[in-house]
């Protein structure tokens, strides 16, 4: 990953001091920074000011960066603050989280056991339920956007990123893992049909973005992934995901959770789950060794 630009020093709002650069992604740098006040540590992304955001994109960042401060769940990380850099580039200031992403256990051949991923994926719909609740969808749930930090007291351990805040952040090796500034939000491994098709979306696009993230965390691969961009989008639209079990034989699944996937990534978004709360009890019951 590039280097960020040196703002080591720099004071954001006379409170956060930037003290090393964290990474950098297709649209925005990340800064680690320290309150000078309390004992508290932030990550301050730093939207690209090269992106040239419109009014209209930076009041949707305005909007919700103020509906996510006001959320307050174990799943979802924390949101402090939002403004501008003097030179106009948009900033928003997180909390800041130590451990790794999903994609880096993807990426890095890992298999989690069965247990944890269920419990990691009823986690994504506790916080993908609160935001759904206070009215925000994510819009761009993949791997690099699931943290996996060390578990706190109350159980949690997962922590969801960006919503919607920047639609690109990270990049793996896959440039199908990047999100381009456009009309369109989402990324291509991940995006659900109806944003493709440029509708009105809701809460079941979500759904369908993690079924694609449990798809891909039980297999090892996502489950359209054409030679091309455009192949893998038309996959989305037009293909059915090949079978858990003819891509692993071994995989040793509780009864129910491929049919639980595979709702999750049906085309129409009526045959899906229809929430994130219906979706986390159907796993919930598969957790239990439950016929669902």
């Amino acid at each position: 990953m590039p280097e960020s630009k040196d703002l080591t020093g720099t004071v954001i709002e006379n409170r956060f001091e930037i003290i090393s650069g964290l990474g950098e992604g297709g649209m925005a740098s990340v800064f680690k920074a320290k309150h000078q006040q309390v004992d508290l540590l932030v990550a301050i992304k730093i939207l690209k000011k090269e992106l040239d955001f419109s009014p209209t994109e930076i009041e949707r960042l305005k909007r919700e960066a103020r509906a996510l401060n006001s959320l307050f769940h174990p799943n979802i990380v924390k949101v402090y603050s939002f403004g501008f850099m003097d030179d106009g580039s948009p900033y928003i200031v997180l909390d800041y989280l130590e451990g790794k992403s999903l994609e880096e256990i993807i990426l890095s051949g890992q298999r989690p056991g069965l247990d944890w991923i269920l419990e990691a994926f009823m986690q994504i719909c506790r916080g993908l339920s609160c935001a759904h609740e206070g009215g925000l969808i994510h819009r761009d749930l993949k791997p690099s956007n699931v943290m996996i930090v060390p578990k706190e007291e109350d159980g949690s351990f997962i922590k969801i990123l960006d919503f919607g805040i920047s639609r690109s952040t990270s990049a793996g090796d896959n440039e199908q893992r990047l999100t381009a500034k456009g009309e369109i939000f989402g990324s291509p491994l991940y995006i659900s049909p109806e944003q493709l098709s440029g509708k009105e979306i809701d809460q079941r696009a979500d759904i369908y973005s993690l079924g694609c993230l449990m798809y891909e965390t039980l297999t090892g691969r996502p489950p359209f992934l054409g030679d091309t961009v455009f192949l893998t989008l038309m996959q989305h639209m037009n293909e059915k995901a090949k079978a858990i079990n003819e891509i692993d034989p071994n995989l040793k699944m509780p009864e129910g959770l491929e049919e639980i996937v595979m709702k999750c990534m049906e085309k129409q978004a009526s045959a899906r789950f229809q929430s994130a709360e219906e979706l986390e009890k159907a796993l919930a019951q598969c957790a239990a060794g439950l016929q669902i």
